[in-house]
């Protein structure tokens, strides 16, 4: 008999895909120590091993050998029922019927094998290279073989062979535990901002730091725990930001790596979009682009405002990135950063071809949970309408680390007014749509990360900003 997949790696029938990993590792370990072995038998043993631990080729593949085996079966019952010829036929007349019997034999061993050859090309085309088997090898188990409506065929999508596949279902039961709303308040315990986060050590959540930049305060919300969050480390060159989360006993999740990504395989994304209720969409891997911190992840898996923040797995369940923007003028174009950057976080602010800077600026379609809504619009309205005429009007301004707050009134011909603590103030200040001076009294400047309709967002510096929304 040709050997099977199951004899090249000196495996039973009924292994485990652990043990056929175990017996593929040990073969290959034992060709390696060979001073001068033959490279095609790493392709045979490798080709065995894949087949093997793929659940749908090997059910495909098992139900072959089970029909063969039945084959065999026939032609050894058409064997045992042929009639011994006699030692010295009677007359022509038994003669010529033994001969007929023969040849009606040889015709039925003759159909049997053909079935046997058609099959056997469809396996794959290396017995006739193995060397033969070991007689300490156990012997293949006896399948018997299911009717050819029962037979499984190989599925249409397989999840990419990821070793450990699961359904959507089971993806949603696994990770969505570890999965958080978060909500973000200004210093007067308005909500300003909502995303999402995952759970990656004990009471320690990641999220984007574009969720977290526009407040003061955050709240987790982790199953029926809602619980205060403290921003530890601000990764801005990642937009990676780690929170504490004391309390928390949700599980923390596995982590992944984009060195085992490859472009076409499925994922999934878990979030809390709009802040509902978490919610799971899948996709594909459509691109790995690059940056000069590293590569991004490329996904058609939605990702709506909200989701910042919340987890990306692959088809075992392991967390491959953090979703993070999208590309407001393109479709199914959503970027999530390496779950890789997790464990290489430091303090720091974002430069200017960074991750941080990207959410920053127009790629991304809207911000999580602001009032700005639609931040097409907003950037086509820009085009139309001044920077300086935009800004017109009363706003709602603080201090994200100092704390502070005052109403400011942006008038004609660069006047201010407002109040702060009680104290009404008058001033000047210039603005054309990338950066912002104040005069009141002193002199306050800064960059502009942020404008829309309603939302206003400026970094002076020193780790701090200022955000303004308008009343």
């Amino acid at each position: 008999m040709k050997q099977t997949l199951y004899d090249i790696l000196s495996v039973t029938a009924d292994a485990t895909p652990e043990q056929i990993r175990a017996a593929y590792q040990h073969a290959m370990s034992e060709l390696e120590s060979t001073a001068q072995h033959d490279p095609n038998k790493k392709v045979i043993l490798r080709e065995a091993y894949e087949l093997l631990t793929t659940p749908q080729k090997r059910a495909s593949y098992d139900a072959r050998l089970a029909r063969q085996e039945s084959f065999r079966a026939q032609a050894s019952i058409v064997r045992e029922q042929q009639p011994t010829a006699p030692t010295k036929p009677k007359n022509w007349f038994s003669l010529i019927a033994l001969m007929v019997v023969l040849l009606a034999a040889a015709a039925t061993l003759w159909s049997v094998k053909q079935k046997e050859e058609r099959n056997r090309q469809t396996e794959l085309q290396v017995y006739s290279e193995v060397t033969p088997a070991s007689p300490l090898k156990p012997p293949l188990r006896a399948v018997v073989p299911a009717p050819p409506s029962q037979i499984a065929e190989p599925a249409a999508t397989n999840n990419n062979n990821v070793e450990g596949s699961k359904t959507a279902e089971e993806i949603y039961a696994l990770r969505s535990p570890s999965i958080a709303l978060i909500q973000v308040f200004s210093p007067t315990g308005t909500q300003v901002a909502i995303g999402s986060g995952v759970m990656i050590a004990p009471e320690v959540l990641i999220t984007n730091c574009h969720v977290t930049r526009s407040g003061v305060q955050y709240k987790a919300r982790i199953g029926k725990q809602l619980l205060a969050a403290t921003v530890i480390m601000a990764d801005e060159e990642y937009d990676l930001c780690r929170l504490s989360v004391p309390g928390a006993n949700a599980p923390a999740v596995d982590l992944g790596s984009t060195d085992n990504l490859r472009i076409g395989q499925k994922v999934f994304a878990i979030g809390a979009p709009l802040g509902l209720d978490l919610t799971i969409s899948d996709g594909i891997v459509s691109a790995l682009r690059p940056l000069s911190t590293g590569k991004v992840i490329q996904t058609t898996a939605p990702i709506s405002p909200g989701s910042s923040g919340g987890g990306l797995f692959d088809a075992a369940g392991r967390l491959v990135g953090i979703n993070t923007f999208q590309h407001r003028l393109g479709q199914n174009l959503n970027f999530a950063v390496p779950a890789d950057w997790i464990n290489t976080m430091s303090t720091r602010r974002a430069s200017n071809q960074s991750v941080g800077a990207i959410t920053m600026n127009s790629m991304e379609g809207n911000r999580d949970g602001n009032k700005d809504s639609n931040r097409e619009g907003n950037a086509q309205a820009s085009t139309v309408q001044p920077a300086a005429a935009k800004i017109l009007g009363l706003w709602n301004c603080y201090g994200v680390l100092t704390g502070y707050s005052m109403d400011v009134l942006f008038e004609r011909d660069s006047r201010l007014s407002g109040t702060m603590n009680g104290k009404k103030f008058l001033g000047n200040y210039l603005f054309d749509g990338k950066s912002l001076s104040l005069s009141i009294g002193g002199r306050i400047s800064g960059i502009v990360e942020e404008f829309t309709d309603n939302k206003l967002v400026v970094n002076p510096g020193k780790a701090d900003r200022i955000v303004c929304n308008r009343r």
